[in-house]
């Protein structure tokens, strides 16, 4: 999951929450693109530019409604829901990931599982010297 430059900035540029984003309603009020009883989907405020050296069409975000730092930590029927939400999406040719509890790169405690459209054109040239990665694409 890399950002390009101009993401990265934007990415940078909001405000570090201490309370969380996730369970604001002011955050997600309007951002929310479908729920369910125990999860709802949102887009991802800063979308990745490149997954798997491919463009990202559109990056979703799976948030359980309950705050947890882990799937492990929600009740059976709260995980049924939210694994068939990322099932359906799968289906359609969305990638699932989600970061670790202690992951060095996970910007919030509470759980969310990232939902990423690729445009399925492979870049021929990668090049990574430093974040910003750059990615070139012919």
């Amino acid at each position: 999951m890399l950002h390009n430059r101009k993401s990265r900035n934007r990415y940078r540029s909001f405000p570090k929450d201490t309370t969380c984003a996730f369970c604001d309603p002011n955050e997600i009020k309007g951002r929310i693109i479908r729920e369910t009883k125990h999860a709802y989907i949102i887009p991802n405020r800063v979308s990745y530019d490149f997954w798997e050296a491919q463009g990202v069409k559109e990056h979703l975000m799976v948030i359980p409604k309950q705050h947890v730092k882990s799937l492990s930590e929600l009740p059976d029927a709260h995980l049924l829901d939210i694994i068939k939400l990322v099932a359906e999406y799968e289906s359609h040719d969305y990638n699932v990931y989600a970061r670790a509890v202690r992951s060095k790169t996970r910007s919030v405690t509470h759980q969310h599982t990232h939902l990423l459209k690729l445009d399925h054109k492979p870049a021929r040239f990668s090049l990574f010297l430093r974040k910003p990665y750059f990615l070139l694409k012919f």
